[in-house]
């Protein structure tokens, strides 16, 4: 990369993070409550990973804003970036384990309202492009914590097409346990982008 691109890319970057941010405010808390009063796991899966992608966007403005006023930090504040994104999606992991291991103890079932039809939906549609961007950018910046933020985006992306899925198959075939299932394996999804974002870097040390 040429040097002299690189503050477009930081420019880019803390763009890119400032509409997680602001999308995930709004779009995360409504799935987050739909998925609580409709108990559906998969759309609260959903919505906890776009609230971590906004809590992971706000480490990274805070670490592209450094860089841009004090470059020689640029390499402290990547490390302390990485490490907030790899417990966020820790934290994912174990929500969302504890809650689809109670849901499926308990036997419960989720529900399929039009609020939270909608809001999965609304996720898939800016959360897919938006990953793709993220990621681009941290190639670019060889960021490994904006390629960890862009994994959350993405997770956000991928528990709400799978819940959307999980709905369709306890509508058709009474199958109310798919929807736990999805949330264990997004939690798992969520174990392992951790463990590869912290061996990336300690792999830079």
């Amino acid at each position: 990369m040429d040097a002299a691109d690189r503050p477009a890319l930081l420019k880019r970057a803390l763009e890119l993070s400032w509409l997680s941010v602001a999308f995930g405010l709004v779009s995360g808390s409504v799935s987050v409550g739909s998925g609580i009063a409709e108990h559906s796991l998969g759309v609260l899966a959903a919505g906890l990973s776009v609230l971590a992608d906004v809590t992971g966007s706000i480490v990274l403005i805070w670490r592209f804003r450094t860089e841009r006023t004090d470059p020689h930090r640029a390499s402290e504040v990547e490390q302390r970036a990485a490490l907030c994104v790899a417990v966020t999606l820790g934290v994912i992991a174990v929500v969302l384990t504890f809650e689809s291991l109670r849901a499926l103890i308990s036997g419960s079932h989720p529900g399929s309202g039009a609020l939270t039809i909608i809001s999965a939906a609304v996720s898939i549609v800016v959360l897919v492009p938006l990953a793709i961007a993220k990621r681009r950018v941290a190639v670019d910046l060889a960021s490994h914590a904006l390629k960890g933020d862009s994994t959350l985006s993405a997770i956000g992306a991928s528990t709400a097409i799978l819940a959307l899925i999980g709905l369709l198959l306890d509508h058709l075939f009474g199958w109310w346990w798919a929807d736990r299932v999805v949330a264990l394996a997004i939690a798992a999804v969520a174990v392992i982008e951790a463990r590869t974002l912290l061996n990336a870097e300690h792999a830079e040390d």
